[in-house]
């Protein structure tokens, strides 16, 4: 057990020093930050690199009056802010807090004036709280553990030993699975304090509950509690028929769960990654629940009675663990991206310590089908011991397994990291017409190859669904002509163009023309900055 938790203490360790990023990061806003409009926006638009929930949006406006609880309406990627109506002249701060599909919150601020500018107060950021994560962690390890060794558990005595049911494993059972549904309320609370950024002494506002639940862990937990809660009525059930389809719909309840919220879960393609993640947690149910039922049953049954559960056991085992295995590893290969991200990354780190650990676990279950489930007919009983001690291994190794993952939580996968150094290096301009206003941002904002993103608005905030929007860039003083390119729709006001290629850093004259409808065409110029 040292050993174990010193395995965990190194993984904490790995991540002392690391960088905290978010899990999503804000692509663009209409109004842009630090932009200057001519007229006061009805609302903004914040686009956001993965999809996001609203949780709150504040505005600190001109004149110093702060505007809390700002209605918000979301959609994937976008969320869009109703501002208060008679805005003052002068700068305006936008204050929003959202949280990624993998249930960590994101915050921070948007800056636009009207007409002119003027001294602005920004808010900081809610600080992090630690004794926060730390029961949140905390938490979501009991609910895991509730749902692979309780409901798994149940499923095992359903179907692999009806007939050697055991009162000491029925006992526990029932209190994994009253662990895991109180951690999983608990939980919610917690994931509602770590989304608003609040301590531990908050945690009997309704707020916090409500802001627990409007994130991707709400469906999570909702599913928890369901699969307890059949898994449960399963234990009652008399007929042998109800009892067997109550534990295998308890067990879909399981990987349903795990399917709603997390890294994994918010990748693309969501096609494949959400059956992926419901495979491995269907099939580390199946192993994990058999643990604790199979340990009691070779302590308590003669070994010719526990035979044939074991064997029946190791049978299934082979194709849960296989299915297991090839799932996990195609999540891993998404998340981490590139190989170099095992060392470089928090995620990485941790992934790789975990595959170490499940490493000796396939291990001691391969030892476990080929040498001591054949000891157990061994006169001396010997072959009972041994593989009484490989399951208590087993099942501590799981435990070290949830403490690890449970860190996930906290570090963003490499494929998410990957998109943050693209956004901060982009370069945008905000461009103004009478009617009609334009933001453009390349990515990257530096010479050489680059691609362009195109949001047109009205004056008032309002989105324009133009027919046609083409991009025309130059740099006279280096005899640059101008550089036309069609932009391609890929949102009712969000256009693209790729493959753009700006061989020279500095100041380039930039336009944009729309043709909003057949009788009306506008044109919105300005210069955008390319960095070398």
């Amino acid at each position: 057990m040292r050993v174990l938790f010193t395995i965990i203490w190194f993984a904490l360790a790995l991540l002392c020093g690391e960088r905290a990023f978010a899990h999503a990061a804000l692509v663009s806003s209409n109004p842009a930050d630090g932009a200057v409009v001519e007229t006061a926006p009805s609302k903004v638009e914040l686009r956001f690199n993965e999809p996001v929930a609203p949780l709150t949006a504040n505005l600190a406006d001109a004149q110093g009056r702060v505007h809390h609880g700002l209605p918000v309406a979301g959609h994937d990627t976008i969320l869009d802010i109703t501002l208060p109506a008679d805005l003052p002249l002068g700068s305006h701060v936008l204050s929003y807090r959202v949280v990624s599909g993998d249930g960590h919150p994101i915050s921070g601020s948007v800056v636009f004036s009207i007409r002119t500018s003027s001294a602005v107060r920004t808010g900081s950021d809610a600080k992090q709280s630690w004794d926060v994560h730390v029961a949140l962690w905390l938490s979501r390890m009991l609910v895991h553990l509730g749902l692979f060794a309780g409901v798994g558990g149940v499923f095992f005595q359903r179907w692999i030993a009806p007939t050697l049911p055991s009162r000491k494993t029925a006992q526990i059972l029932t209190i994994l699975l009253g662990v895991g549904a109180g951690a999983a309320l608990a939980s919610l609370a917690f994931q509602g304090l770590d989304a608003l950024g609040l301590s531990l002494t908050d945690l009997g506002s309704p707020l916090v509950w409500s802001a627990g639940w409007r994130t991707s862990f709400g469906p999570t937990i909702a599913a928890a509690l369901t699969a307890f809660a059949v898994a449960s009525a399963s234990k009652q059930v008399r007929v042998e028929t109800w009892g067997r389809g109550l534990s295998l719909l308890g067990l879909v309840g399981v990987g349903v769960s795990m399917t709603l919220s997390g890294h994994a879960s918010s990748a693309s393609p969501q096609w494949l990654m959400r059956p992926a993640v419901f495979l491995h947690s269907i099939g580390v149910a199946y192993w994990v629940g058999a643990l604790i039922p199979l340990m009691l049953l070779l302590r308590q049954a003669p070994p010719l009675l526990a035979l044939p559960v074991v064997r029946r056991f190791s049978s299934g085992a082979l194709v849960a663990v296989g299915l297991m295995s090839l799932a996990g590893v195609m999540l891993a290969v998404v998340q981490v991206a590139a190989p170099a991200n095992l060392i470089g990354t928090a995620y990485g780190r941790i992934l790789v310590v975990k595959t170490l650990l499940v490493t000796g676990l396939l291990g001691l279950a391969g030892m476990n089908r080929l040498w001591l489930t054949p000891a157990l007919t061994a006169p001396a009983g010997s072959g009972r011991k041994w593989l009484i001690r490989s399951i208590v291994t087993e099942t501590a190794l799981v435990v070290a397994i949830l403490a690890l993952a449970g860190l996930w939580r906290f570090t963003p996968p490499p494929r998410v990291l990957a998109s943050a150094p693209e956004i901060s290096s982009s370069t945008s301009v905000h461009l103004h017409a009478p009617k009609l206003m334009a933001q453009v941002t390349l990515f990257p904002g530096r010479s050489g190859a680059t691609r362009a993103k195109i949001l047109v608005a009205s004056v008032h905030g309002e989105s324009v669904d133009a027919k046609k929007i083409s991009l025309v860039l130059a740099k006279p003083d280096s005899g640059i002509e101008p550089i036309e390119r069609p932009a391609v729709k890929t949102g009712r006001s969000e256009w693209s163009v790729d493959g753009l290629v700006l061989p020279l850093p500095g100041s380039w004259q930039v336009k944009v023309e729309v043709l909003v409808d057949d009788f009306e065409k506008a044109s919105l110029e300005g210069l955008i900055t390319i960095r070398p």
